[in-house]
């Protein structure tokens, strides 16, 4: 076997691969890639290990066989422009090899000169009396670092000589402690009674107004009967008669509904009516209530998704 040729098509462009033996003179396997004639990529791989072991035909055929197939890999796999790299860099690592030489032996390094012994001179003999022991006084009283005070009045002397100064202690005025404030004493039976009364006088005059049979229960669909009841003092204990009540359903997806009536003499208004059906959004009852005097009142309910 001399070699090998197979025809690749990637992305529209037919690759024809050719890998042959270029004999015992050349002991090289060559493998080309061409397109159109004209060649792309190449590979050499040199056999002379075989030649000097021993030349055996069938391992240079595999080595054939295998070189081809990689070569029909990567061209199947896309990298051609990586077998162009690999084939441009095959002539740079020849001559680098071609032109490498063996560095010269760097020269031994001079021996350096032995020292020079050293000569110790004489001490003289000396003895440590107390007067030399010298015991310095605490950090605290001595080395502590000047004030601001301190530094002013040195300049204030160096500049006026002649003058005294008189250091007066500096008092620091602390600000006053705030005192909270004692808890209100607890209220007696009495002065509730008399809050209690308070607050029915002030409400005495005002509207009251409350839903008869309320359960505070509403539903989108159902037929309500609205009982109201209009009064005055504590809690509506007057009725209030000939008030007009105005009851507004209102809601988000529909059209809002508007019923009047009057309370009668004991203070009762009755309004009939089918709520809207709905099943998203809001809805509510607003009944408003004005009386005779023209004070109002007015009272909320919530309705309920069918």
């Amino acid at each position: 076997i001399t070699g090998f040729n197979t025809d690749i098509e990637h992305g529209g462009t037919t690759y024809h691969v050719q890998t042959e033996d270029k004999g015992l003179d050349t002991p090289i396997i060559l493998s080309l890639v061409y397109v159109g004639g004209a060649i792309l990529a190449s590979k050499r791989a040199p056999y002379d290990d075989l030649i000097a072991e021993g030349f055996d035909e069938g391992t240079l055929t595999e080595r054939l066989q295998r070189q081809h197939k990689l070569i029909c890999a990567a061209v199947k796999a896309g990298r051609v422009d990586d077998l162009k790299r690999m084939g441009q860099a095959e002539p740079e690592v020849k001559a680098k090899k071609a032109g490498r030489k063996k560095p010269a032996p760097a020269p031994a390094p001079a021996p350096s000169p032995s020292p020079a012994p050293i000569q110790e001179e004489p001490q003289a003999d000396f003895t440590l009396t107390e007067a030399d022991i010298v015991i310095a006084p605490p950090a605290d009283e001595t080395h502590a670092p000047p004030s601001m005070l301190d530094l002013l009045t040195e300049a204030h002397a160096l500049i006026n000589p002649e003058e005294e100064i008189i250091r007066v202690p500096i008092l620091e005025i602390l600000p006053p402690v705030e005192k909270p404030p004692p808890p209100p004493p607890p209220l007696s039976v009495a002065d509730i009674f008399l809050e209690q009364e308070a607050e029915a006088a002030a409400t005495a005059g005002r509207l009251y107004l409350k839903l008869l049979d309320d359960e505070g229960d509403f539903r989108a669909g159902q037929f309500a009967t609205i009982k109201i009841y209009a009064g005055r003092g504590r809690y509506g204990r007057s009725a209030v008669g000939e008030a007009e009540v105005t009851v507004k359903v209102l809601g988000t997806t529909f059209r809002p509904l508007l019923l009047s009536t009057k309370t009668n003499e004991e203070g009762v208004a009755v309004v009939r009516a089918i709520l809207p059906r709905f099943t998203s959004g809001r809805a509510a009852i607003l009944i408003r209530a004005v009386a005779p005097e023209g004070d109002t009142a007015e009272l909320r309910r919530i309705i309920h998704q069918a």
